[in-house]
């Protein structure tokens, strides 16, 4: 798709038409700009064709659009990662207050008020929706998880719906979904530390190249020069 999907604009916390008005924006602005660019170095500098002015125009909208979807795109993902994490600290955390005797509504809230970042304040922010509309918290969650396109969060919503709904002693299922969102996070933050240090590789051979060239061209050229 060339558009963002419906959970990467509502990660970003930004609407389609936000996104469209934005883009024009810049396109149009962008477009004043070459214009008035491509015309003063057409008048004064070299006589380029009217298709070349056209292609060199059409070209920039592209590029910005493309520039603005992986910006959307990269929001999202790292507020999904966020979330994430976010729901397995709160899997931790509800599975202490359950094994405290706490109930499963009371475990939830005081859950969700421990933690801080993007992801808690979303789930808090479900709570509390569901709190002002009469609905069930695990049925908030689902939706939160539905919305974002996070299906940790629809799973913990099912499991937390079995005990709240039926008693279902679910608390040795909820230990294993929060190892398994831990590993899944440590996995993924690996591999992110893997990533970067290898985009740190090339700088630090060119660095060191840069290094041996200033060391040794001095006395490369001396003994040139002694020849």
């Amino acid at each position: 798709m060339l558009l963002p999907s419906s959970a990467e604009f509502s990660l970003a916390q930004q609407s389609q038409e936000q996104f469209a008005y934005v883009l024009r924006t810049i396109i149009l602005i962008y477009l004043m700009v070459v214009l008035t660019l491509l015309g003063l170095w057409n008048a004064f500098v070299t006589g380029a064709s009217l298709t070349q002015i056209v292609l060199r125009v059409l070209i920039g909208p592209g590029v910005l659009f493309l520039s603005q979807r992986k910006k959307i795109q990269a929001t999202a993902k790292q507020r999904q990662n966020d979330l994430d994490l976010s729901t397995a600290i709160f899997l931790d955390l509800l599975n202490v207050l359950l094994a405290g005797g706490a109930g499963v509504e009371t475990a939830i809230l005081a859950a969700a008020a421990c933690g801080d970042g993007w992801g808690f304040a979303q789930i808090r922010l479900s709570i509390a929706r569901s709190q002002s509309s009469r609905q069930s918290y695990w049925d908030g969650l689902r939706e939160l998880g539905a919305s974002l396109g996070n299906e940790s969060l629809i799973e913990v919503a099912n499991s937390v719906q079995l005990a709240g709904e039926h008693g279902a002693r679910i608390r040795q299922s909820l230990h294993s979904k929060a190892a398994s969102l831990r590993q899944k996070n440590l996995a993924r933050i690996e591999y992110e530390a893997e990533q970067r240090t290898e985009k740190m590789g090339l700088p630090i051979v060119l660095l060191f190249l840069g290094f041996l060239l200033l060391i040794g061209y001095p006395a490369f050229m001396g003994t040139i020069g002694a020849l």
